[in-house]
């Protein structure tokens, strides 16, 4: 049996169709794959970055406890000379009871060295204020890098969304044109 030659186009047709499909389909496949391996790439360097940070965090941590120890020290110390200069004090009044000037004296100086060593104290606060501080600003700008490369892989995400909704549009708009190609072409091959 010899098949119509219309059944036979309409085969070539469904074949051409079919190949041409395949092609975009593959072809999207590996752009996805190429979009997938730049994603990875970024994630791991987003990851590098993140674990460079934690280290940056964990050494200043370290330095953290580091001036904490000193302060304890330095508190100590102040803590050991308040108590000298306590002694000092009771010795200096048991002996000086008779000279009231002097003992007058004595109590102004050792007023003026603890208020130097209260300015001291306070100049320590200060710094411990400005570490929490510096650790505080180091924290918010780990908290808005991870934001950014978060909103960054966010919207790499939508702009693939789009990009395939665009290829599916396509590639339901292109069978459309090949009907209505087929279509003009019965209506001329009838009238002959």
């Amino acid at each position: 049996m010899k098949s119509p030659p219309l059944l036979v186009a309409a085969l070539l047709a469904c074949i051409i169709v079919l190949g041409f499909n395949y092609w975009i389909a593959s072809s999207r496949s590996v752009d996805l794959q190429n979009r997938v391996m730049e994603l990875e790439v970024r994630v791991r360097r987003a990851a590098a970055e993140r674990g460079a940070v934690e280290l940056k965090k964990n050494e200043f941590q370290g330095e953290l406890e580091k001036q904490r120890e000193q302060i304890d020290k330095i508190q100590s110390l102040h803590s050991f000379q308040m108590e000298n200069a306590n002694k000092v004090y009771q010795e200096e009044k048991a002996t000086l009871m008779n000279n009231i000037t002097t003992n007058e004296r004595l109590i102004h100086t050792l007023q003026d060295h603890l208020k130097e060593l209260q300015t001291e104290y306070g100049k320590l606060q200060l710094d411990v204020y400005r570490f929490q501080k510096n650790q505080t600003n180091l924290q918010r700008k780990f908290s808005y890098d991870l934001s950014q490369c978060i909103n960054q892989m966010k919207e790499l995400k939508e702009q693939c969304e789009e990009r395939i909704n665009e290829l599916t549009k396509k590639s339901n708009d292109v069978p459309k044109d090949k009907e209505n190609k087929e279509a003009s072409e019965d209506s001329k091959k009838n009238p002959q």
